[in-house]
């Protein structure tokens, strides 16, 4: 054979082992919808994917270790139960972070429960101390004397029916907790931990109480030896051999595609997640929940599995989470189609906030994007989009705001049964004011039920309340009087133990008062209805000192055609009392 027809072979022979490697790597013609969300840390992170999670008004909120992972492990099932979501805290040093506090005060409800998952070395007493300081008491901790007794209190928060299957992971290792967290959480089923050689008694004598259907085994035998599997099959009465179901794969990476194949979940959500850290994954656990979506895990770079198994199945919408650091952007160039990302741009504007859903029941996924555009007088604007094909449907300014934040929150407020989209922008200052628009979407329109923009809303001058709705007035050094002419309501604040007031007594300084923070909008359930009104809180502060000395909640509803004030109540951290 001579040289020249033995390089041609060779060239050949090189050509056909390359074409399938760029083949798996290449885009398909498959269109998705992709979402990022992602923060400056997890911490941010994992508010953005709470965000999501409900965008509503929460009963309920997880809060997890972003540092340590076996107390939250198990978290997913109860999430989905609550309808939680899982912020992530810093160590027992640190406590909440602003957003995720500004979460908890926009969207828990007036007599909503916070969780706390594990035990002081996980979640410290200082972050309750920070929640007890911003006027929550319904605070209740989840966590044991180890990991084990935690997950136990954790399952036994679910009430969790006789028969209902159970899963098993590697209390000492979460890739395959997380990747099997959302499907978990999906079906109802709770989460155990073991030992790789040896599953805890007390856990064993937990799961013989629920006495299981079947026992789903995540990982190799590396991972979770036959002891455990044994030890099983000789404790639960009833349960067969092929009832106790192993589900592994070659890796970490491989172990999620085979859990996902395996349950094979009723969705047009595949979840995204680093296999390598655990934060964005656990609090994404509970968006997966939601979406009744698997958690995919990568190494960040190489999804070429991951992208077959996902074009191979019925998923069109990719949730990414984390950075570029997590999930790089050559993996989510992968897929075609529309890519937003929280931090990111859109129309040349910055995203800072958006949510995903079919906001007007036509059967189809609506995107709604809030961007900022610091340039152009800060405007604030909101986009209705069809996450379909892209195209925008409608789009609006709804606010300003020069420090770049800003939130949707959806709720339904006319009693119609599909949620409006309420955008608010902080305007920026020390007072951190907003200001909020409210829309209703109509078919493919976004149309306005009610603004709060400097003095566009009745009853509020520049953003403030109007003194015929509210007013107040400080009496000498002692006393803090505020009324509500319009309700016929008043209360008297004593100041008489405020050390900055007497100081200023004592010492002549003149001391006046004027509003001050606000105002802030949250959501309320008006009687339990279902229907939701807004809540604007505004306080009051001392000239001789920035605190807070009393404030209001102005209380609204919608009626006909928009937004009514409905109550003030009074608050503050003085003795106060109510005329």
């Amino acid at each position: 054979m001579n040289k020249r027809i033995m390089k041609m072979i060779v060239l050949v022979a090189t050509f056909l082992f390359i074409v399938p490697f760029y083949k798996v790597s290449a885009q398909s013609s498959k269109y998705y919808n992709v979402t990022r969300l992602s923060g400056q840390d997890r911490y941010e992170t994992s508010f953005h994917i709470a965000s999501q999670v409900n965008p509503g008004v929460a009963n309920s909120i997880i809060i997890a270790s972003g540092k340590n992972f076996p107390d939250s492990l198990v978290g997913a099932p109860l999430s989905k139960k609550l309808n939680a979501p899982i912020l992530l805290v810093d160590d027992f040093n640190s406590g909440l972070a602003y957003k995720s506090l500004d979460y908890i005060s926009k969207h828990l409800s007036e007599n909503g429960t916070i969780y706390l998952l594990g035990g002081v070395s996980s979640v410290g007493n200082n972050v309750v101390k920070q929640l007890q300081q911003s006027g929550y008491s319904n605070i209740k901790r989840l966590g044991g004397t180890d990991r084990f007794d935690t997950n136990n209190i954790i399952v036994n928060q679910m009430s969790v029916k006789d028969g209902t299957p159970v899963v098993i992971v590697n209390g000492f290792n979460f890739p395959d907790a997380l990747s099997i967290s959302g499907i978990a959480a999906s079906k109802g089923y709770p989460i155990f931990m073991s030992s790789a050689n040896a599953i805890p008694q007390s856990i064993v004598d937990k799961i013989s109480s629920i006495d299981p259907s079947k026992v789903y085994v995540i990982g190799g035998t590396s991972v979770l030896s036959d002891n455990v599997k044994n030890k099983l099959k000789s404790s639960l009465s009833g349960i067969e051999d092929s009832d106790i179901i192993r589900i592994n794969g070659k890796d970490r990476y491989d172990t999620s595609l085979q859990a996902a194949k395996y349950f094979k979940l009723d969705s047009k959500y595949a979840i995204l997640s680093n296999g390598r850290n655990f934060p964005d994954a656990l609090s994404g656990s509970a968006l997966a929940a939601k979406l009744n979506a698997p958690i995919i895990l990568t190494d960040g770079k190489n999804i070429s599995n991951q992208k077959n198994y996902i074009d191979s199945s019925d998923y069109s919408n990719v949730v990414i989470l984390g950075g570029q650091g997590s999930v790089s952007l050559n993996a989510e160039n992968n897929f075609n189609g529309i890519k937003l990302d929280i931090g990111g741009t859109f129309k040349g504007e910055k995203i800072i906030d958006l949510k995903t859903m079919d906001i007007n029941n036509d059967g189809k996924i609506e995107n709604m994007i809030l961007t900022n555009n610091i340039s152009d007088n800060g405007n604030v604007k909101l986009y209705l989009q069809d996450a379909s094909n892209g195209q925008i449907l409608e789009s609006k300014i709804v606010g300003d705001s020069y420090n770049g934040y800003g939130q949707i929150m959806l709720a339904d407020m006319t009693g119609d049964g599909l949620p409006e989209i309420i955008s608010i922008a902080q305007e920026g200052g020390s007072s951190a004011s907003e200001s909020c628009d409210v829309e209703t979407v109509d078919g493919n329109n976004l149309t306005k039920i009610d603004n709060y923009n400097d003095g566009e809303k009745p009853g509020l001058e520049d953003g403030n309340m109007s003194q015929d709705n509210f007013s107040y007035e400080l009496d000498g050094y002692d006393t803090f009087r505020m009324y509500s002419n319009i309700f016929n309501k008043s209360c008297s604040i004593n100041l008489s133990n405020d050390q900055y007031m007497q100081y200023a007594r004592e010492n002549g300084t003149e001391s006046d008062v004027y509003l001050g923070h606000g105002p802030i909008f949250s959501l309320y359930d008006i009687d339990n209805t279902g229907t939701y009104g807004l809540k604007v809180y505004e306080d009051v502060s001392g000239i001789v000192h920035a605190d807070s000395l009393g404030g209001f909640d102005a209380y609204y509803k919608y009626e006909n055609i928009g937004m009514k004030l409905t109550n003030i109540d009074f608050n503050s951290r003085y003795p106060m009392t109510q005329n």
